[in-house]
């Protein structure tokens, strides 16, 4: 842990919160309104500018339960971010210039065969030439082998006027089977494969870094 009781999002790299970073790397690309769902600590997380959600449940509900409670927010046009993550607003930008109508998802390729959380299978791993072939999601989290993954996903992606409403419905389809509160959002994006729905790929290559790994840029004043 990073020894603090502040939520995650909150702490400060380089005197900004990491949530305030993300929402500004956002509103940077026409981002014209953010919605926050709010878990640990939620009085503590109150920044100016998103209409704030609140999950009480937090401590027996995973992801997808939390942004099941923002449903109604996710319109076409919209990304949906884990809020503990910093990252270069490259990776935003080639997200955006690659989303269609459907879901696209951000994957960093560096961090394929490696046993992590939201590793992927696509129909084909990162090449070195450049492509306008697009890249499919195969598969996605615990049940994609390690030495077969072409990445991790960072949990940012886009949903276009189809996409939103697959990952609705990916959603309610969770709940109907009662499995959507302990389900990542990882296991969404499962279930609209399942559905038959094509995931689009985004390749980047580093870039980013998620909140967990990055203790040594965490601001002392900011804990």
């Amino acid at each position: 842990g990073l020894g603090t009781d502040r939520p995650k999002a909150m702490l400060k790299v380089r005197g900004r919160p990491i949530l305030a970073r993300l929402l500004e790397d956002l509103a940077h690309f026409g981002c014209r309104r953010s919605t926050v769902v709010r878990g640990y600590r939620a009085e503590a997380i109150d920044l100016a500018g998103p209409r704030y959600v609140d999950n009480p449940d937090f401590a027996d509900t995973g992801e997808a339960w939390s942004l099941a409670l923002a449903a109604d927010d996710l319109e076409p046009g919209t990304l949906v971010a884990f809020g503990d993550i910093v990252l270069k607003r490259h990776i935003v930008q080639a997200l955006l210039e690659e989303a269609g109508d459907g879901i696209a998802v951000a994957v960093d390729s560096t961090l394929a065969r490696r046993p992590l959380a939201d590793r992927v299978m696509c129909d084909r791993p990162d090449g070195d030439r450049f492509s306008f072939d697009p890249v499919h999601l195969v598969a996605v989290g615990d049940g994609v082998p390690a030495e077969g993954s072409h990445g991790v996903w960072i949990g940012l992606l886009h949903l276009g006027r189809d996409g939103a409403a697959w990952l609705r419905q990916a959603l309610e389809h969770l709940r109907a089977a009662d499995g959507l509160r302990a389900a990542r959002l990882s296991d969404v994006l499962a279930q609209v494969l399942a559905a038959g729905h094509p995931v689009r790929v985004v390749y980047h290559r580093g870039g980013w870094v998620n909140v967990n790994d990055l203790p040594d840029l965490i601001d002392a004043s900011g804990v």
